[in-house]
């Protein structure tokens, strides 16, 4: 199963221990929409890729 995280802002501790363990024994890929810009078509392409997508504000 490939999981898919996207992050709302920079991910503190707390948030990146949540992703670690939701992410163990599978195929995990991430996505910083916290960045200058966005490439929203990328992660178009990378939410219908994977199984499941996490929102992580």
């Amino acid at each position: 199963m490939k999981i898919l995280n996207v992050y709302r802002s920079k991910p503190d501790e707390t948030v990146q221990k949540l992703v670690e363990i939701v992410s163990r024994d599978r195929e995990a890929d991430s996505f910083a929409l916290y960045e200058e810009k966005p490439d929203y078509d990328q992660l178009v392409d990378k939410i219908f890729a994977a199984d499941q997508t996490i929102c992580w504000w």
